[in-house]
């Protein structure tokens, strides 16, 4: 049996205690398979961490047995819910709440305010989903019970559906190190395990943990001055390190939550960018402000690339660097890919924030102020900075996600085409004619001596031609700021399983139209000896006389019979029972006596489709084999089987266009490897 032990905080260690992240939980359960039990005992951590680790357990392929030892806390409950059976011991806790943020990124205007309640929504919207859906709730109810902060033993959260079920015979372990005071509710137990951290700390210092930001350690001390140092290795910054450095007999102010999240923001842009602890240090020092900050690494970063470069002959050969805004764009695709639930995706730093903040950081890592009065014009900013490329980071993201949305819808449309086609290419969209070849039906005997005879190409042709079908969707503002995920997941992956659907209907309308062919006569017409004389039900009869018109087909009067065997029998929905019985029962379905057996068993592989339903419920067909003869084709332009994808930037209004179009034709090639019985 494969088990894993998630004990401690949930993605960071703030109390020297125990802690795990949705990297260390990837890498146990990578190579592993087979039933998982997953053992629980945390008192919560970082908001997005639980919902990386809880999807990482819904995507693990085998059952999942989660088995709560003491306590499953804020994310760790959420975690918890990932479990196929949900286990919790005598004396354990289930804890649910709201997630909180007791800080500003930036002075704390109104916008900040209300961007920073946007983003707890998203978080605390998608951890109610999955509330509801453990425990058959609505959506709305969930949020009641996490805003409530509810605290659930084991019985409690059977009974509510929280968990499965509990385990009489085992005790609760020792709770995870952690300060449960924070929580309002927390009993009594919890709050004395507590005591052990010592007097509380600042519910900010807790509430950063909550929310990614690293814990500061004291590297050294000197003199009273401390240099600090957070577990990722980028500098946090001490109260004595905002703005000018502070003697050791100087009081040492506090630092504010808006300093706090500078300093971190300073960190991971200076991070992002290549350089060093003592380059991010020394700006907290000076005070820069996040702007002045991310132009000093651009430019240092410029600077340094063209120092780095060689020469040759007086000329510097041209190098691709990854550099922090290629970073975000492939950062940011791949996290919304997640959202959209397209393979590939990943949750990463970006996964938290809804398409405003994504609209936001872009121009930000572009290296533009953001002042803006409202979020229609930031989203429309972001929608227009192009900067020194020819579409905008942040349009670039959008078109990324929507084309592999689409191409996805593309390939999972369910089209039975294939099977009795064939693909062919064009290069162009003139028409082009397909020439028999006589199907060299035998080879001619060469005498010894004698010369080879060249074989005949046939004198019919068959013309085929591309034609452009497609569609477009607009992503605007207004959608951005909806935090509309729909126009990047469904609408385009339903565009592109509109695109095969789309040849799907050229398919079948060839069969249902029955175009002229090129001696015009009809496709299906009994001069072409591919038409039933009487039209008349599928049975033992009527499919027999099929297979045999197809099998004394000729290439040409006074030529052997090309001996073409069916192997699709096509047949709208009304047929489908009827058919099935006949082509897979052992003996005549229709026989009214006796046990006959069924001639036309396995004769052919049935296809069913609804398209034929709307031009008749009763006319059913028979197509060869298309790798061995000529059936109809579906020519693509360039022999690329796939939808075309183009995007541009909207000039009337701020937002980004895509196009979906496919470049397709269809046509039937011979008469002879088709048959239709109009059915009665």
């Amino acid at each position: 049996m494969n088990e894993i032990r998630l004990y401690g905080t949930v993605g960071a260690s703030y109390w020297d205690e125990e802690s795990f992240s949705a990297k260390s939980v990837r890498d146990q359960l990578q190579g592993l398979s087979g039933p998982l039990t997953v053992r629980i005992n945390s008192g919560g951590g970082i908001a997005t961490e639980g919902q990386a680790i809880y999807t990482m357990l819904v995507d693990y392929p085998d059952q999942v047995h989660v088995v709560i030892d003491a306590v499953a806390a804020s994310a760790a409950s959420l975690v918890a819910m990932a479990g196929d059976t949900i286990t919790m011991r005598l004396g354990s806790f289930l804890l649910i709440h709201d997630p909180s943020r007791d800080w500003l990124d930036e002075r704390g205007t109104e916008a900040a305010h209300r961007k920073t309640a946007d983003h707890l929504a998203v978080i605390a919207n998608g951890y109610a989903a999955i509330y509801a859906k453990r425990a058959g709730i609505s959506v709305e109810e969930a949020r009641q019970v996490m805003k409530d902060e509810t605290i659930l033993d084991p019985d409690m959260a059977v009974a509510m559906g929280f968990a499965t079920q509990v385990d009489p015979a085992a005790q609760a372990e020792p709770v995870a190190r952690f300060d449960y005071r924070i929580y309002a509710h927390a009993p009594q137990s919890l709050r004395e395990a507590s005591e052990v951290l010592g007097a509380a700390p600042g519910r900010q210092a807790v509430m950063a943990m909550m929310a990614g930001l690293p814990r500061v350690q004291q590297k050294e001390t000197t003199m009273g001055v401390k240099t600090p140092e957070t577990t990722t290795g980028v500098p946090a910054v001490e109260p004595e390190n905002i703005g000018a450095k502070a003697s050791a007999s100087q009081p040492v102010p506090a630092a504010s939550p808006a300093d706090t999240a500078r300093a971190q923001r300073i960190g991971d842009i200076v991070s992002m960018g290549g350089f060093g602890a003592e380059l991010a240090l020394d700006m907290i020092t000076r005070g820069l402000t996040l702007d002045a900050a991310l132009a000093e690494v651009l430019t240092k970063r410029k600077e340094q690339s063209e120092m780095n470069q060689p020469k040759h002959n007086g000329h510097r050969p041209a190098t691709i660097m990854l550099d922090a805004r290629d970073k975000f764009v492939t950062g940011a695709a791949l996290a919304l890919m997640a959202k959209t639930h397209l393979k590939g995706g990943e949750r990463n730093e970006f996964s938290s924030l809804s398409l405003t903040e994504l609209a936001r950081a872009s121009i930000e890592i572009g290296g533009e102020r953001v002042r803006l009065e409202s979020r229609m014009d930031l989203v429309g900013r972001a929608f227009t900075m192009a900067g020194a490329h020819s579409t905008s980071d942040f349009a670039k993201i959008l078109q990324n996600v929507q084309g592999k949305a689409a191409l996805v819808g593309w390939e999972e449309a369910e089209e039975t085409y294939p099977l009795f086609t064939r693909a062919g290419t064009l290069t162009d969209f003139k028409s082009s004619a397909r020439v028999g070849l006589g199907l060299f039906s035998s080879l001619t005997k060469v005498q010894e001596g004698a010369n080879y005879e060249f074989g005949t190409v046939g004198d019919r042709g068959e013309t085929i031609a591309l034609a452009t079908y497609g569609r477009m969707i607009r992503i605007t503002r207004q959608g951005i700021l909806n935090d509309d995920l729909s126009i990047l997941g469904d609408l385009p992956r339903k565009m592109g399983r509109a695109a095969r659907r789309t040849i799907g209907d050229l398919v079948f309308a060839i069969l249902t139209g029955n175009p002229n062919m090129a001696d015009g006569v009809a496709l299906f017409h009994a001069t072409h000896g591919n038409l039933a004389a009487s039209g008349a039900a599928p049975s033992v009869a009527t499919l027999g006389a099929a297979r045999a018109a197809m099998r004394v087909q000729k290439e040409a009067a006074g030529k052997p019979s090309l001996n073409i065997r069916p192997a699709y029998m096509l047949v709208p929905a009304a047929l489908e029972t009827t058919s099935m019985q006949l082509l897979s029962s052992l003996v005549d379905p229709t026989a009214t006596k006796g046990m006959a057996e069924n001639p036309v068993r396995g004769m052919a592989e049935l296809i069913v489709d609804a398209r034929l339903d709307d031009a008749s419920t009763t006319a059913w067909y028979l197509a060869a084999n298309p790798s061995m003869y000529d059936t109809i084709e579906v020519a693509y332009l360039d022999g690329v089987q796939a939808p075309y994808l183009e995007q541009q930037q909207m000039w009337t209004a701020d937002g980004v266009e895509m196009k979906v179009r496919v470049d397709a034709g269809v046509a039937p090639l011979d008469f002879r490897t088709l048959y239709k019985n109009a059915g009665a």
